[in-house]
């Protein structure tokens, strides 16, 4: 997928009559490798949004044709006149947003849209998507160094449920979502809210649902989660009915304020609706450190039933460390087990392969005795590129497994 990324706070220049806008962004994909090179120039909307005290309103500040992205392109800074309602708004001190989208059809902002994008086959025809991205102008609650992902959950035709994850404004890849973290995300959602999808019937996806609907209840421990779209976008849609649901979202600390302050993003959303029923929470944990256990804060108090994580298999010398992580959860599991208590511990994995090297995670994992218990790939088309893929694993460690079975298990990777 590719993603529209701000460079830097939009500007606001006022004068005697007039209010005018300049924003400054590019299209990339998830890790900045690669700027959007399509064969047609592809026409982008800029809207602004306005929330106020008597009601919601919008309006277009592009007409058709006006603002497009063309092959060779790398950045864009086009110029808005914002018209006398949206005037009014900064006066009253209305919340002003603006968004900045592709044509509806290459808008990668909802979950059913991205599954499937994934999921059509050789003989239809699957359009690389762009995700949108959201900036605050105006109101309480703006962060100038911030815009916002807003991915709608439910389906066109219900009462839109949205998830709302902040990103940092600017060139660095770090506390940015990527292209793992969202199919992951989607496909969690999706085997919830769309039950009949090609995606929500495989193995994998009902296997990760018979671990997370335990009537008993079930814990959740993610490492390695960004700016939290995984923990938090589970938390968004896990129903009602279902046992208590705990996760814990652990990061090195340079990752906790965005995370905190997506939190309370989900806790704003959540006031006043039926958006997800677990409690989520955030420890700093550093893979270097955990991987010999001793582990602190609310990471020593429970037995984690489910340990997930998307997008870390990337940087191949941080992988030593992040299995010898997950085998001292499994064995700190273990002192919560008893002797004659049938008891694994499960690990979802989601990944975008990158490069060959990323292989040697699956080795890591042979070695300390993880066997894999399901896989799914889903493609991922990219517009003016060659297709890829996610890819999502399931794996298991139980009470003693020898080397010889984990291997065969995971001989197909």
């Amino acid at each position: 997928m590719h993603y529209i990324r701000l460079l830097r706070p939009p500007g606001i220049r006022v004068q005697e009559d007039s209010m005018q806008a300049q924003l400054v962004f590019t299209i990339t994909t998830d890790l900045g490798e690669s700027f959007l090179c399509p064969e047609k120039a592809i026409d982008l909307v800029v809207t602004a949004h306005v929330t106020s005290l008597s009601g919601n309103s919008s309006c277009l500040l592009t007409r058709r044709g006006s603002l497009q992205w063309k092959a060779g392109r790398r950045v864009c800074k086009p110029v808005f006149e914002f018209p006398r309602m949206i005037q009014q708004a900064f006066m009253y001190g209305d919340t002003v947003e603006l968004c900045i989208s592709p044509d509806s059809d290459l808008s990668g902002d909802e979950v059913h849209s991205i599954l499937n994008s994934s999921i059509k086959h050789p003989t239809q025809h699957a359009n690389g998507l762009i995700v949108p991205v959201w900036v605050g102008m105006n109101g309480p609650e703006v962060d100038s160094d911030m815009s916002i992902r807003r991915i709608r959950l439910t389906a066109p035709t219900e009462p839109a449920q949205f998830l709302e994850i902040q990103e940092e404004i600017g060139e660095s890849i770090a506390r940015h979502i990527w292209d793992a973290g969202v199919v992951s995300l989607c496909a969690i959602v999706g085997a919830y809210k769309f039950p009949n999808l090609e995606t929500s019937q495989h193995p994998c996806m009902k296997k990760l649902l018979s671990i997370l609907n335990n009537k008993d209840g079930v814990s959740v421990l993610e490492l390695g989660c960004g700016v939290g779209i995984l923990g938090i976008g589970l938390c968004a849609v896990y129903p009602r009915d279902t046992g208590e649901c705990t996760i814990l979202m652990t990061d090195l600390k340079e990752a906790e304020g965005r995370v905190l302050s997506n939190m309370g993003l989900l806790q704003q959303l959540r006031s006043g609706s039926d958006l997800g029923y677990a409690q989520v929470m955030y420890q700093n944990l550093d893979w270097n450190e955990a991987q010999y256990g001793g582990f602190r804060g609310q990471i020593q108090y429970r037995r984690w039933d489910l340990v997930m994580l998307s997008d870390c298999t990337y940087n191949v010398d941080t992988l030593p460390a992040l299995v010898g992580t997950l085998s001292a959860i499994h064995r700190a599991n273990l002192e919560f087990t008893a002797d004659d208590e049938v008891f694994s511990t499960k690990v979802f994995v989601a990944t975008k392969p990158r490069h060959a090297s990323e292989r040697s995670f699956f080795d890591l994992m042979a070695a300390e005795g993880w066997t894999r218990e399901e896989k799914l790939v889903l493609s991922l088309p990219v517009l003016g590129g060659e297709c890829e893929s996610v890819e999502m694993y399931l794996f298991e460690k139980a009470k003693a497994q020898t080397v010889d079975a984990v291997r065969s298990s995971l001989k197909l990777v």
